[in-house]
């Protein structure tokens, strides 16, 4: 549980399911290789049935892409929707001056299309390697599922806040980490019961403006 009490003045966020709403990146790049329903589902499934951690699932996914054009898998970002309110909450937050971050196991490439979109100032996620514009297949893993927290210390550290000057946002285990070294947590539409319990605040309707409130 977080100590609150301070002035909120960087927020981490993580990505998919929080900035970002369905389909992922992953779910878009394999319809558009013809490989959902083959291996994109099939994995997704044993991920979330907890036959496989995320590491694994993430770098199986990637492999299947061996030899896809790079340009495939920007276009692929760039249609990745975002979640509603995400438009006016960065503008709150820019308006305020409040240091932004986004530390997620997802990908590069959309983390990087919406910190461009929305000023966000530290990004730290996986990239999928490439060579000469195509996919190799390989898996750049800069944030492994379990070392989140790692990357929120870090930026905190580089701003040189105090705890209870950060707020951390997720919906997944992976970010109960992120909440124990933030000053405020909120669970953004997470469905396990103990991401829920670790969070100070829990948001359930998916609208990023319902975070305002806690902000001020």
């Amino acid at each position: 549980m977080g100590e609150g009490g301070g002035t909120i003045r960087l927020v981490v966020f993580d990505m998919e399911g929080v900035l970002t709403a369905d389909p992922t990146v992953w779910e878009i790049m394999h319809r558009k290789l013809g490989t959902w329903e083959s291996h994109g589902l099939p994995y997704w499934d044993a991920y979330r049935a907890g036959e496989m951690g995320y590491d694994k699932f993430a770098r199986m996914d990637t492999a299947v892409w061996k030899g896809a054009p790079l340009g495939l898998l920007a276009e692929a970002a760039a249609e990745v929707p975002l979640m509603t309110g995400a438009e006016e909450l960065f503008d709150f937050l820019n308006r305020r001056g409040v240091a932004t971050a986004i530390v997620s196991n997802g990908l590069t490439c959309v983390a990087n299309r919406l910190a461009e979109r929305f000023g966000i100032g530290y990004v730290a996620a996986n990239e999928a390697s490439n060579g000469n514009g195509v996919l190799t297949g390989g898996l750049d893993l800069r944030v492994p599922y379990a070392e989140k927290a790692r990357f929120l210390t870090a930026t905190r550290n580089r701003l040189n806040l105090p705890r209870d000057a950060v707020m951390a946002v997720g919906d997944d285990r992976a970010d109960i980490g992120m909440f124990k070294v933030a000053g405020v947590s909120v669970a953004f539409r997470a469905e396990a019961d103990e991401v829920r319990a670790a969070a100070d605040h829990v948001i359930d309707e998916p609208d990023l403006r319902h975070i305002v409130p806690l902000l001020d």
